[in-house]
């Protein structure tokens, strides 16, 4: 009974929903006397119960009310949570201010919590989602990466030799790599956010786990990846969308550009900051060139954009002239 109090339900409102799935249909006067409640308090507490559909009234005199099971009456409190959900986000939607929003970390130690971490934050990814994960955890949420997929979003994948998540090819743009050192869960999105699960290798019930927004927690996962892209193994590559190839990683843009440029005109579709004025930009033109020194930490593209060539970075460029992580290619 406990438990009910946790969800906002007042004393009088458990013992007398207890009340009545011990006891059956009752009166006021009998639930009064069973469950201690003063008299003239059972009106108002069967008025709010009747009201949340656990409780119900049976016409006559006196009146009797019954309770419904708690199948039924947590079920539609459930939903009555679900439509409130909804609801609260379709309202944030329209008010959330995200121009000055301030980087955070979440934290929790519950594998179901993260998981819905994972989930919302592929199903807000636009350009690319990158997951470094065992099989069997991207089984969990497969359907929401199919989703992804059906979205244009990019689908970099990190695991390992067993590609068996059947489900997801042919509906986007998918890139599996061999990988496997795969320890933690880690998911990048946009690069706007990233999410560690620790230790899920070895399978703990609830490992520690966090999403960040931090630019200093970002780029540390950034560079694992690339050190993963450095390390793997390109198993398969299964792309949809030939016009539409989105990334928020230049090396993985330039991995595409250095296979297909000698067969294939590509152009690119970049929304990027000038390093020299600070400037957002929408960038759009053909891939001429490409730098990839991986040892380095350099990899880029060139971009003949309005009679000029412009060398386009990723996230955290330094040498170049545009850093981006927003870049759609097209092949032609």
């Amino acid at each position: 009974m406990r438990a009910m109090a946790r969800l906002g339900f007042t004393k009088y409102e458990v013992l007398t929903y207890w009340t009545l799935l011990v006891n059956g249909p009752s009166t006021a006067r009998e639930i009064s006397e069973e469950s201690g409640i003063p008299y003239n308090r059972v009106y108002d507490t069967v008025t709010t119960l009747k009201a949340r559909g656990f409780v119900t009234e049976v016409e006559g005199t006196p009146r009797v009310y019954a309770a419904f099971s708690p199948a039924i009456s947590f079920m539609r409190l459930k939903n009555e949570i679900d439509d409130l959900q909804k609801l609260f986000e379709e309202e944030l939607s329209k008010s959330k201010r995200k121009d000055q929003e301030r980087p955070a970390i979440w934290r929790t130690t519950d594998i179901e919590e993260a998981i819905e971490m994972v989930k919302e934050s592929i199903e807000n990814s636009k350009y690319e989602i990158i997951l470094v994960a065992p099989e069997k955890f991207l089984e969990k949420i497969q359907r929401d990466l199919e989703k992804a997929l059906l979205r244009g979003v990019t689908l970099s994948l990190y695991t390992g030799g067993d590609t068996s998540l059947n489900g997801l090819r042919k509906k986007g743009n998918l890139f599996i790599r061999r990988f496997h050192k795969l320890n933690h869960f880690i998911g990048m999105f946009d690069g706007k956010e990233v999410i560690d699960i620790q230790n899920i290798g070895l399978r703990p019930r609830n490992p520690p786990s966090f999403k960040a927004t931090y630019p200093e927690i970002i780029f540390a996962q950034y560079a694992f990846v690339r050190e993963a892209f450095k390390e793997s193994e390109l198993i398969l590559e299964d792309i949809k969308r030939k016009n539409d190839i989105r990334f928020f990683t230049t090396f993985h843009a330039v991995d595409i550009i250095k296979r297909y440029l000698p067969k294939k005109r590509i152009y690119a579709e970049v929304i990027g900051r000038n390093l020299a004025t600070n400037e957002i930009e929408t960038l759009a033109g053909e891939v001429v060139g490409y730098t990839v020194l991986l040892e380095e930490g350099v990899d880029n593209f060139d971009l003949k954009t309005n009679g000029k060539i412009v060398k386009v970075g990723g996230m955290f460029a330094v040498l170049e002239d545009y850093e981006t992580t927003k870049i759609r290619l097209i092949l032609d």
